[in-house]
């Protein structure tokens, strides 16, 4: 537990700094894939379907700005986006049955950030940017973020291993857990 802390405690002020020099990245959304690593089982098939899943959420929730942004719905803004957010959830939840993508709770975190992302930045709910291939665009410039974050879960994991002592150390890296067993909603 020292370990992981100390471990959690060094990442965490690193990271900060790392991404206050890269405007076009996000902090916050790189804790979420942190996160989402760890909640979905800090293993390998973790880092698979946690990325994959929020990578998912991220396009599914892209597809439901445009659809609002462009007004093809012809209801207000409100209802085009309660609508087409019904019917994303459906696809992302009637999906899960197919291995990549049975992370149910990453694909929500990928599709929270980047409402996050489309409701905190200024003019990023709009189809000029929307459609642009520049990092304003919340599905190039969010995936990186949150993926990054996937990838501090399993450095994180290993500087953990790291700073225990060797004759505690577990023979598989994958089996330290980072989270209380009884609080994850994924099987080992």
């Amino acid at each position: 537990m020292i370990a992981g802390s100390l471990s959690a405690a060094l990442l965490a002020g690193v990271t900060v700094v790392a991404f206050s020099s890269l405007p076009e990245l996000w902090v916050w959304a790189a804790f979420v894939g942190w996160a989402s690593y760890d909640h979905s089982g800090a293993n390998a098939k973790a880092l698979l379907t946690s990325s994959v899943c929020m990578v998912f959420g991220v396009v599914m929730a892209w597809l439901v700005a445009l659809i609002v942004a462009k007004g093809t719905l012809p209801l207000s803004s409100t209802a085009a986006s309660g609508i087409a957010a019904g019917i994303a959830s459906f696809v992302i939840v009637f999906v899960s049955r197919f291995m990549p993508f049975s992370n149910v709770p990453a694909t929500f975190y990928g599709f929270a950030s980047t409402f996050a992302f489309l409701l905190m930045m200024p003019n990023a709910f709009s189809i000029d940017a929307l459609t642009s291939f520049a990092l304003r665009n919340a599905v190039l410039c969010v995936p990186p973020s949150l993926l990054i974050g996937s990838v501090l879960g399993v450095i994180h994991q290993r500087l953990a291993l790291l700073l225990t002592a060797t004759a505690q150390r577990p023979v598989n890296p994958f089996a330290v857990r980072l989270t209380h067993p009884g609080r994850t909603s994924q099987k080992k």
